[in-house]
């Protein structure tokens, strides 16, 4: 995904083999069965449905519900959009792919930025190779059959038919029911926002300037938003008006047992494996020290459970000291003035 408004598909199949059918081809019909209030829909085999992630780890958020639960039955309510916030690597998108997994809704996401464009999301008129092809086809037959000059003959044959409106991906997904994520919502422009403000209104639509056409969601269509705290470079906040279009969520970190039953859920750490389980203990102590300090504003650098995971996966699969695997993912990609605070906590962990 790109600031450019690249969009990600997330399928159950391989994509090098995914066609252009493939991505024209509506959501499945909703059928009876529930997941949590949020229906099942019946074609689990279209290739943007996203793999099930059974190491998902659920966690509690409001009144005894869990994220999973509270975001499904949110999403189940058609008259607003889901927006989940929180700190970069807490899991926002992991939830969002997870419901669409156990529902077989189809799922593309776009990485909103400073240079997404209105054309990136709704569309555009755009050459039309094939049409321009058959057009100088034309002009050449014309000036043989006649004797005519080339350039007269290509202005009596015209260019209209050189462009065909190129559709966007949100248009895309607004017209065959697909949940469309827009990541970092708060990183847009106006040319981006502008679209999202009628469409994620009640019984909402999508104006489309290019064609003159005001498109009705399919039924299945679900806008979903995700965002970091405006502090992050590049962020603003939202609008009130806008952001009373949406259920909120807000995600926070696994707390440090649940982090560490994902740590032996998605890498070789070995729960009751006494070693094992001490460098699990440790390395979550450390992610929650280190947290409480980005808290604290005394550093910059979040500590996400991507960062967790990737330092687990060190040290089983490359073997590498707990330490030195902790300096390897957490020093790199801290911030200058941080790595001093950052290795000073790492060395004062007690591993073994």
């Amino acid at each position: 995904m790109t600031d450019s408004g690249m969009a990600s598909p997330t399928g159950n199949e391989d994509t090098s083999h995914t066609t252009v059918a493939d991505l024209n081809r509506p959501a499945g019909a909703s059928t009876e069965e529930t997941f949590h209030t949020l229906h099942v829909l019946d074609d689990a085999d279209h290739p943007l449905v996203p793999d099930t992630d059974h190491t998902y780890i659920k966690r509690e958020v409001r009144d005894e519900r869990t994220d999973v639960e509270l975001a499904a039955q949110f999403l189940a309510d058609d008259e607003y959009a889901l927006l989940l916030t929180g700190e970069t690597g807490v899991g926002k998108d992991r939830l969002i792919t997870q419901l669409c997994a156990r529902t077989n809704r189809p799922l593309i996401r776009v990485n909103f930025g400073s240079g997404t464009t209105y054309a990136d999301l709704v569309g555009e008129y755009a050459p039309n190779e094939t049409a321009e092809e058959a057009r100088i086809a034309r002009v050449k037959q014309l000036a043989d059959d006649h004797n005519m000059n080339p350039s007269d003959a290509a202005k009596l044959v015209g260019s209209e038919h050189a462009f065909s409106f190129s559709p966007g991906i949100l248009y895309q997904a607004v017209k065959y029911g697909w949940t469309f994520v827009a990541d970092e919502l708060n990183a847009a422009g106006p040319d981006a926002t502008m679209p999202l403000h009628g469409l994620t209104e009640r019984n909402g639509q999508l104006v489309v300037k290019p064609t003159a056409e005001v498109l009705n969601p399919h039924p299945s269509f679900r806008f979903v938003g995700t965002m970091n705290p405006p502090r992050y470079a590049g962020t603003s906040p939202l609008n009130d008006a806008f952001r009373s279009r949406f259920w909120e969520l807000n995600l926070d970190y696994l707390s440090p047992e649940a982090e560490r039953q994902l740590l032996y859920e998605t890498t070789g750490l070995r729960h009751g494996v006494d070693r094992e389980e001490r460098i699990a203990e440790r390395l979550t102590e450390l992610a929650a020290t280190l947290r409480a300090s980005y808290r604290d504003h005394d550093i910059a650098t979040p500590t996400s459970h991507r960062a967790i995971i990737k330092i687990g996966r060190l040290i089983t699969e490359f073997e590498m000291a707990p330490a030195q695997a902790a300096k390897q993912v957490f020093e790199t990609r801290a911030t200058v003035e941080d790595r001093s605070a950052v290795g000073k906590a790492i060395d004062s962990t007690r591993w073994e």
